[in-house]
């Protein structure tokens, strides 16, 4: 499917910058560590959107090398970080909303900050999508930041070169569109997430499964 082609110049433009600021970050990785928890296999198939330099994947990893990660990401130069970064995942070019295209299931699904650059109706669309591409009991994964959606924004990057669209995304919709489509919540975290100008934005991560047929 044809996607907007400044959306991806910027993320091509964004790649080291987004890597030398996240790469080492451990902000996210109790939510990380249940993740894995809540998975049931050792060698669980797992599939990563928005993967970026590969940061997630690494951290997951180190924790559990018997997983196996599919890394996808809409950015070449994004796939290419990663791919020197964690030499051990499989890395592709893929835009979430494009992910049924794989034609294949996994054990889980991890969206880490993939849904603030999705729409109300791509999130839904992301989620019903998941439930089609997990298996039995399989868990899904995902961030954002947790507003009210009508203040999403344009925002622009510190060195005044690229501005992206991002949307936010109120609790109570996301959670009534996984009931909708079959999941059960697990857990939900609120992280605050501090801003260079002094405030923070609330960071909601979201881990459910799959409802048993």
């Amino acid at each position: 499917m044809k996607r907007n082609t400044q959306t991806l110049l910027n993320w091509n433009q964004l790649a080291q910058a987004y890597h030398d600021k996240f790469m080492e970050m451990n902000l996210y990785n109790t939510t990380y560590d249940r993740f894995c928890a809540v998975i049931e296999k050792d060698d669980a198939h797992i599939l990563e959107l928005g993967c970026g330099p590969g940061n997630i994947t690494n951290y997951i990893l180190e924790q559990k090398p018997y997983y196996s990660i599919l890394a996808t990401d809409t950015a070449p130069s994004m796939i290419e970080l990663g791919k020197i970064n964690v030499p051990k995942a499989q890395f592709q070019l893929l835009d979430v909303r494009d992910m049924l295209e794989l034609n294949t299931t996994f054990d889980a699904i991890l969206g880490g900050f993939v849904v603030p650059y999705l729409d109300s109706k791509e999130t839904e669309q992301f989620i019903a999508d998941s439930f089609q591409m997990l298996n039995e009991n399989g868990i899904l994964y995902f961030s954002c930041i947790e507003k009210e959606k009508q203040y999403s924004e344009t925002q622009t990057s510190s060195d005044g070169k690229v501005t992206m669209e991002v949307n936010y995304h109120e609790a109570a919709h996301l959670l009534k569109s996984l009931e909708k489509n079959q999941f059960h919540l697990l857990l939900i975290f609120r992280i605050d997430y501090p801003k260079p100008n002094g405030t923070s934005d609330i960071h909601l991560v979201i881990i459910a499964q799959k409802k048993s047929q």
